[in-house]
C-alpha cells in the first residue's frame, strides 16, 4: 500500500500514504483521470493517486500534480510545525540564547538569569510556537521578555509582550494578496467576554454560561468551515485583552485557526470580514458568498 507513520518520541502522531508509481493529482479536475481516490495529507484536499504516466494528462487539464517524495515531505514539515512547541527542548533554548549572546550579549545578560531562567524562556518559546509564531526573531523577543520580565513573570504577559514585539509579522502568514480574511465577535458578545474574563493559575480564562459557550463554539465551527468552503483561510480576531484567554477556549473546536487582536493586523493592507459571531439567540452571518 505504500503507507507511512511519523512518530514523535517514538508515539505515532501521523499516518499517510504514498503508493509506489504514482503521483498526487489535486484539483477540481480530478474525477476524470485514472486512480484512487485519497485526501492530501496536510490541508485534506480531495486528491487521487494517478499512474505516473499520467501526470502530463492531468497538468494539461488543470490538475496541480505533485510526486511521493514531495507529498511526504510536505507531511513531515506540517507535523514537525505542529508539534514544534513539544520539540524545542531546554538545551535546544540554552544554545539558541548563546547564540544570540555572542551578538548581542546585554540582551541575555540583562534577561537572564535575572528575570527569567532558562526554562520559563521556554515555556515563552513553546507557546509562541503552539501557535505558529515563528521565533526567528529571538533577539527582538528576549528584548521583550527583559522589558516584561521586570514587572510580572505572568506567562500570558510574557508572551503576549513577545507577539507586540513581533507583531509585523503576525497576520503576515495569513495574508491572501494582502488581504486578511476574518472572523469577529459582535460587540455585545465581546463585552461580556470581557466581563466574564477570569485570572488563574493557568492564565487567562473565559467564564461563560453553557448556553453561550457551547453556541460561541458552534457558530465558530461553522463559520470557518463556510469560509474554508470558500477557499478561505480565516483568522479569528478580538479585542486585545481578551486574545489569550479566546484562544484558550476556542482551542478544542477551532485548534488550526489562528487567533489575532485587533492590534496585530497591521500587516494585511485590507481586511476582510467573512462572518461575525453574534449572541446566542441572534444567529450569525454567514461567510461572504455563502447561500
Amino acid at each position: 500500500m505504500g503507507t507511512y507513520a511519523i512518530r514523535l518520541y517514538g508515539v505515532e502522531v501521523a499516518r499517510g500514504e504514498a503508493p509506489r508509481g504514482t503521483a498526487l493529482a489535486i484539483g477540481d479536475v480530478i474525477s476524470a483521470l485514472p486512480g484512487r481516490p485519497t485526501k492530501e495529507p496536510v490541508f485534506g484536499l480531495d486528491a487521487k493517486w494517478i499512474p505516473v504516466e499520467s501526470r502530463h494528462q492531468a497538468e494539461a487539464g488543470g490538475a496541480t500534480v505533485v510526486d511521493r517524495a514531495s507529498v511526504v515531505t510536505t507531511h513531515l514539515a506540517e507535523v514537525v510545525q505542529q508539534h514544534a512547541a513539544h520539540l524545542l527542548g531546554r538545551e535546544d533554548v540554552r544554545l539558541l540564547v548563546d547564540i544570540v549572546k555572542q551578538t548581542h550579549p546585554v540582551v541575555v545578560e540583562e534577561l537572564t538569569p535575572a528575570h527569567l531562567s532558562l526554562g520559563e524562556v521556554q515555556r515563552v518559546l513553546r507557546a509562541l510556537l503552539e501557535e505558529r509564531v515563528p521565533i526567528r526573531d529571538l533577539v527582538r523577543i528576549l528584548e521583550s521578555l527583559s522589558v516584561r520580565a521586570a514587572v510580572s513573570k505572568d506567562l500570558d504577559g510574557l508572551v503576549e509582550a513577545a507577539r507586540a514585539a513581533l507583531e509585523p509579522a503576525l497576520a503576515a502568514p495569513y495574508l491572501d494578496g494582502g488581504t486578511l480574511h476574518a472572523i469577529s465577535f459582535d460587540p455585545l458578545l465581546e463585552q461580556r467576554m470581557l466581563e466574564g474574563l477570569r485570572q488563574t493559575e493557568q492564565g487567562a480564562t473565559l467564564v461563560l454560561d453553557p448556553e453561550t459557550a457551547q453556541h460561541v463554539l458552534l457558530t465558530l465551527t461553522r463559520t470557518v468551515t463556510g469560509a474554508e468552503d470558500l477557499g478561505l483561510h480565516p483568522v479569528l480576531v478580538c479585542a486585545p485583552q481578551l486574545r489569550a484567554a479566546v484562544r484558550r477556549f476556542v482551542r478544542p473546536a477551532a485548534e488550526r485557526t489562528p487567533v489575532l487582536a485587533y492590534t496585530e493586523l497591521a500587516a494585511a493592507r485590507t481586511v476582510s470580514s467573512v462572518g461575525v459571531v453574534q449572541p446566542a439567540g441572534t444567529g450569525a452571518a454567514l461567510p461572504v458568498g455563502a447561500p
